[in-house]
């Protein structure tokens, strides 16, 4: 009888033995993957470096397959790409067995699948590909009932894209939030951070896993969170020093004792050429009165910047490190779309953000008032 026991014990810690093997973490990648349309070549394996891709690794193809294997410590949107092509296919790499199906004629199109990520990054693109689909439907509606030129139908077009757009952005933080234990949460916080406020960053925040912890996206989210914490209405503006159109160097701490109005802005921008006129109508109104305007261009060149200040009457100080979106100023602002501004009082501290039209001019007359008895 004991000895029964012994071999049914010893038969149960070998099956959980071989289950544990089964299951236990891969402790690297391996990418089998197929070329269509090209026998021969290489496949290259990309990271982004800032604006730049990266090349970390590559394959040969022979007889139009492939195999790229490495480790990973923690899972992380790659790029797939085949040398001398255009395009590349974007996939979540983990440690995991995956396949790849690429397209030489078409790399966009190509295929990869096998991680865990990846597989919820898939689902999560099926469903936005829903989304677009019907705001190109509206768009295509819209251009038809503007070239007949029919305003009422315009309309109602534009209030279905608005709409079907609002159920994208509630889906996305939503999916963000449902997933938290999954790297592919703050990898999507992260790609649309312009979106998110800093009270929504601190929700998703929260709904992350601790095991996240190192990831690249969750560290970068932190960041995002204690940069706009910086520029909250209350907080004394964060200093900076950027070149003027001659090539000195202004410092936003020049500004103090004056209401001012730190205006992010660049020549290529429609919506900020569009709304130059109202910052120039409420720089006429209260500039004798001790409200001044510093406008910060997001431009890459100086000619266009230049000609910009000319054709729209920007007659303030404009500086600019021709940085586009690596400016060093809108970075430590947490700006990530334009027009943006942030009004400060004379004591240098943020009174408020992203004012328009009557309503930057009333918060401004209200600044500039002398104080009630």
């Amino acid at each position: 009888m004991i000895k029964m026991k012994k071999i049914l014990f010893l038969g149960m810690l070998s099956a959980l033995v071989m289950w544990g093997c089964k299951h236990e973490k891969q402790p690297g990648y391996t990418i089998n993957g197929t070329v269509t349309g090209a026998d021969t070549g290489w496949v290259l394996l990309k990271t982004r470096d800032g604006y730049d891709m990266k090349t970390i690794d590559s394959a040969a193809v022979t007889e139009g397959k492939f195999v790229l294997t490495g480790t990973l410590e923690m899972p992380e949107m790659y790029y797939l790409m085949l040398k001398g092509k255009e395009g590349f296919v974007n996939f979540f790499l983990e440690n995991s067995t995956m396949t790849a199906t690429l397209y030489a004629d078409s790399i966009p199109k190509s295929k990869v699948a096998g991680s865990p990520s990846q597989e919820l990054f898939l689902s999560y693109k099926a469903k936005e590909k829903e989304f677009e689909t019907l705001m190109e439907n509206e768009y295509t509606r819209y251009q038809e009932a503007e070239a007949a030129n029919d305003t009422a139908a315009q309309r109602r077009a534009e209030n279905r894209y608005d709409s079907v757009q609002g159920l994208q952005t509630a889906f996305q933080k939503n999916f963000i939030l449902k997933n938290g234990k999954s790297v592919v949460a703050p990898y999507l916080a992260m790609s649309n951070a312009y979106l998110y406020s800093l009270q929504e960053f601190e929700e998703i925040d929260k709904a992350l896993d601790t095991s996240l912890a190192k990831s690249k996206y969750v560290v970068n989210l932190k960041e995002r969170i204690s940069t706009l914490t910086a520029v909250q209405p209350g907080k004394i503006a964060p200093d900076f020093s950027l070149n003027d159109t001659a090539g000195k160097p202004v410092s936003l701490a020049s500004f103090r004792g004056k209401v001012l109005l730190v205006d992010f802005w660049a020549s290529w921008c429609s919506p900020c050429r569009h709304e130059n006129p109202n910052v120039v109508a409420a720089y006429k109104k209260f500039n004798s009165k001790g409200f001044d305007v510093l406008g910060v261009s997001l431009d890459g060149e100086k000619g266009p910047w230049l000609e910009a200040i000319r054709k729209d009457g920007l007659t303030w100080t404009q500086v600019s490190d021709l940085q586009r979106w690596n400016n060093k100023a809108s970075n430590l602002y947490g700006v990530m779309s334009i027009p943006a501004n942030f009004l400060l009082d004379k004591e240098g501290k943020i009174v408020a953000s992203n004012l328009r039209g009557e309503a930057l001019q009333l918060k401004i007359a209200e600044l500039l008032a002398p104080p009630a008895k």
